[in-house]
């Protein structure tokens, strides 16, 4: 049988911090098995639509598939997820995968923030105020100790709209900055999740980072786009990765910056060499730690996996009989 998701459905049957910890199981047990297949996206335009498509093979969880979405930023973009059993080849789940990028992006943030920031975390700061400002903030604190935020957005309505939203939200005073510095001052954690575009229209500067705070950034997932400056991922005691720095030199604009600044660096760990113990992620306490992110199709199949059985169990979606049938030769 193939389950029909919609955005609705999703966010019906998903909760961030169940999923950061589902995700945290799932993505060590992958790191530390063999045969896992995650080839480099791949990017297609006509004009100003694009398509982009990232397929995965994992054996340990037992799944193959994909993510395609396409679109413009001025027509917008649809986002597909197609989860496979590895074993019969059925089709498990197609999903409206709208909600459930962003979901999967803000609790593998949670998933990075678990591993390298303080235990005793108990501040955030956020800069955006959209969708993946606000899973982000939810996976953070569902992994520490959060008692206060603050967010900055350059729009005073939507950044005061998401205070209210948050609090109500998280049971937490979420408060408005004035401006982006303010946001993150003095906060443990920084959450930077924004549409920027190029620089030197940075969200973020490392001149603002403070002895052990972790920043989680999850924009700049294009060669032309940045969201925080050289100095914070050069000043880092330890950068992590959910990619390689050999994808990330082609496709986000922030490391791509670094290396022409600095091109023998080589500096970032990826997230799964932290996650299975190889690298240990935070040694002091007064550490700067960094987690960059693109997003990978292993999270997405991951957390589509997730989704299917929460809404099986929930009674929620439609199931229908297997969309394909095997073509036999």
């Amino acid at each position: 049988m193939t389950l029909l998701l919609r955005d609705s459905d999703v966010r019906a049957v998903c909760d961030i911090g169940s999923l950061a910890a589902f995700l945290d199981q799932a993505l060590r047990k992958e790191a530390k098995g063999v045969g896992a297949q995650l080839p480099e996206r791949l990017n297609l335009a006509h004009g100003n639509v694009f398509l982009r498509v990232m397929p995965a093979l994992l054996p340990e969880a037992g799944l193959l598939g994909l993510k395609f979405f396409h679109g413009s930023m001025r027509d917008g973009v649809r986002y597909v997820v197609a989860v496979c059993s590895l074993d019969t080849g059925e089709v498990l789940g197609l999903i409206d995968a709208a909600y459930l990028t962003a979901a999967r992006t803000g609790a593998t943030s949670g998933v990075a923030t678990q591993w390298l920031s303080r235990e005793d975390s108990s501040t955030a700061g956020v800069i955006g105020s959209g969708m993946e400002a606000e899973t982000n903030l939810r996976a953070v604190c569902a992994v520490r100790p959060v008692t206060r935020a603050a967010v900055y957005s350059p729009s005073q309505q939507r950044r005061e709209a998401f205070a209210a939203r948050m609090t109500g939200s998280l049971g937490i005073p979420v408060t408005t900055a004035a401006d982006p510095q303010s946001a993150v001052a003095g906060t443990d954690l920084v959450v930077v999740a924004t549409n920027t575009g190029p620089d030197p229209v940075v969200a973020y500067r490392g001149a603002w980072l403070e002895p052990g705070q972790h920043v989680v950034s999850i924009g700049s997932t294009t060669a032309a786009l940045r969201e925080i400056d050289t100095d914070t991922i050069l000043r880092a005691d330890i950068v992590v990765f959910d990619v390689s720095l050999n994808q990330l030199r082609n496709e986000s604009g922030d490391v791509i910056a670094v290396l022409a600044a600095e091109p023998q660096w080589q500096a970032g760990v990826s997230l799964d060499r932290v996650i299975t113990g190889e690298v240990l992620g935070r040694r002091r306490p007064e550490d700067i730690t960094v987690f960059k992110s693109v997003g990978t199709a292993a999270q997405d199949l991951l957390a589509a996996s997730y989704v299917l059985r929460e809404a099986r169990r929930l009674g929620v979606g439609t199931e229908i009989a297997d969309i394909t049938s095997p073509k036999l030769f």
